[in-house]
């Protein structure tokens, strides 16, 4: 079986490599040939269809001979398994951060109990499945809490994302800016 993962961050790459091992890693250069309104899903999208039709990957990029494995923002755990310190890897265009956590970690440490999420002075004590499991629709639309709505879930990716819900980085701002998260920043789990 081959795996294709298409990811916009060599941080994010070098992560996703280490456990995966891959036999070849091809950096997509096409995007400045695609007309889009959403860049980043169009591209990934036609990728996704040119690989899926047995295209040549050396058409779409050029492969990275070598990556750099970047021990040092893997999450630490504590010797108590009580606490996983780990910190933003990426900020996306949306402004929802991205945190070296992996769901896989998550569930070996946490072992069903319950936590907090500690990412500056904002706390989360609950994960979500998806975006809209953040939202009760049993609730009348005009008093459910939805826009500003803090979530943590797990990406595509299996890493812990920090967001809000229907946000805006032009207008009221983004889970960065209104939590005040950068790269490199620290995000703790407690158990």
């Amino acid at each position: 079986d081959n795996h294709f993962f298409v990811c916009p961050d060599n941080g994010l790459i070098s992560m996703i490599a280490s456990e995966i091992n891959p036999t070849r890693i091809v950096e997509i250069n096409i995007h400045d040939r695609i007309e889009s309104s959403f860049p980043v899903l169009d591209v990934f999208v036609q990728v996704a269809c040119f690989i899926a039709r047995g295209g040549n990957l050396t058409v779409i990029g050029k492969e990275v001979a070598d990556y750099k494995k970047l021990i040092e923002i893997q999450p630490k755990v504590n010797q108590k398994q009580t606490q996983i310190i780990g910190g933003v890897i990426y900020i996306d265009n949306y402004g929802n951060v991205v945190t070296n956590i992996t769901q896989k970690t998550f569930n070996e440490i946490s072992k069903s109990r319950s936590f907090t999420i500690h990412a500056r002075n904002v706390k989360f004590n609950k994960i979500y499945n998806c975006y809209s499991d953040a939202i009760d629709y049993s609730i009348a639309k005009e008093k459910r809490e939805e826009d500003g709505k803090k979530i943590a879930l797990f990406n595509n990716l299996g890493y812990l994302e920090l967001s809000i819900y229907k946000s805006n980085s032009e207008t009221v701002g983004s889970a960065s800016t209104l939590f005040g998260l950068n790269y490199r920043d620290q995000i703790s789990i407690h158990f």
